[in-house]
């Protein structure tokens, strides 16, 4: 039993670090623009969705012997044509995570070094993309263990910054008229929940511990509640504080709020860890297309590099529009992908039995209908 919840607690470590990610950095700005019981619905409403997902992919990964990515189970249950569609939606998604990490770098960049050298932030995301750039060329890597613990350092004085500024706050923030639609926060939410490529680890891992895959149901359920609870406390503490200044990525807003030392340790670290994610993430782009493409290193190696600075040279350059994007569109097709791909496995293996959820037919379609319309209002209404 001890040794079951300790696999337990890593499974659910597993999920919460691969939810918690630069998304969360835009939603007390969404609360700004929309509203906090638009964002609390959105929050609440996707906690439950999402962790429907997980454990819907989940049962995907065991009921099927071969190792793939979501493309590879699409194409494996639905055909050619619908593993190009998500191929395509996997192939912008990381490259607009990417895109996004570099934002946020350019962004936390500029601020630090505001004070001894004022500098555009288009400039600071170009000195951000060259510095990254040779990291990736050099393979001048992070280790694990340092990027873990940064992240939890950088959660952890969130968590401070969240704290403190509940002291500061007042309820009558949250009074100031909502300038967007109720579905504006809609992709940022979505974006920010969701952690579907822990799941083959997790559940790696529950096998390599002899454990049941029946484990990863918990494990799913409590693994999205938590970042669910993180994410509400945090944009509604910061939003308080700041109220009509809360910045798009919430730690600027709180000058003159919070103690000074305490904004310039957040900036510093949260700009450490958007370091460590884009190196880490521009890898996994590398790898990807070696192994999963036959991409030659070097052509794999320098499409991770420019394509992101040419994304942002054709004017993308609003981090939160494009999580927003991210979050309504990609998000979206790879949710339909995973609810269409259950329904072909129940449909093509009938002497399957579900291991970890089984969801009846009847509830996929208006499942489905809730992504498909919500993706496309969200799209619109995140522009």
């Amino acid at each position: 039993m001890f040794g079951k919840k300790i696999v337990f607690w890593e499974g659910v470590a597993l999920l919460v670090g691969t939810i918690i990610g630069a998304g969360y950095l835009v939603l007390p700005y969404s609360v700004l623009q929309a509203g906090a019981l638009p964002n609390l619905f959105w929050l609440v409403f996707f906690g439950c969705c999402v962790t429907i997902l997980h454990l819907l992919y989940a049962e995907i990964v065991v009921a099927t012997p071969e190792n793939h990515r979501l493309p590879g189970y699409v194409g494996a249950y639905l055909g050619k044509g619908p593993e190009l569609v998500s191929i395509a939606s996997f192939i912008f998604g990381i490259f607009g995570g990417l895109l996004v990490y570099l934002l946020l770098g350019g962004r936390f960049l500029q601020l630090l070094i505001a004070p001894a050298l004022p500098i555009p932030q288009q400039l600071a995301v170009v000195v951000f993309w060259f510095a990254l750039s040779v990291l990736l060329i050099s393979k001048l890597g992070v280790s694990s263990k340092i990027n873990l613990g940064i992240t939890t350092v950088t959660v952890s004085l969130f968590a401070i910054v969240s704290a403190v500024s509940v002291t500061r706050g007042t309820f009558d923030n949250f009074s100031i008229p909502a300038g967007h639609s109720f579905f504006f926060p809609y992709g940022l939410v979505l974006y920010a929940l969701v952690g579907s490529l822990a799941i083959p680890e997790i559940i790696k891992l529950l096998k390599k511990r002899n454990q049941s895959v029946s484990l990863i149901r918990p494990i799913g359920i409590v693994g999205t509640i938590i970042p669910v609870i993180v994410y509400a406390l945090f944009a509604f503490a910061i939003f308080s504080a700041s109220g009509s200044h809360t910045t798009q990525e919430a730690i600027e807003g709180l000058r003159g709020i919070v103690p000074n030392w305490l904004v310039w340790a957040t900036l510093f670290l949260a700009f450490l860890e958007i370091v460590t994610s884009y190196f880490t993430f521009g890898i996994s782009i590398i790898e990807t297309f070696r192994k999963d493409f036959s991409m030659k290193k070097i052509w794999a190696t320098l499409l991770a590099i420019a394509l992101p600075i040419v994304l942002f040279g054709i004017g993308i350059d609003d981090f939160v529009k494009l999580i927003g994007v991210l979050g309504s569109v990609l998000v979206t097709i790879d949710s339909l992908a995973i609810i269409l791909v259950y329904r072909a496995i129940k449909k093509q293996k009938p002497e399957y039995k579900p291991q970890v959820v089984a969801l009846p037919q009847w509830a996929l379609i208006p499942f489905a209908l809730v992504f498909l319309i919500g993706g496309v209002l969200g799209f619109v209404y995140s522009l």
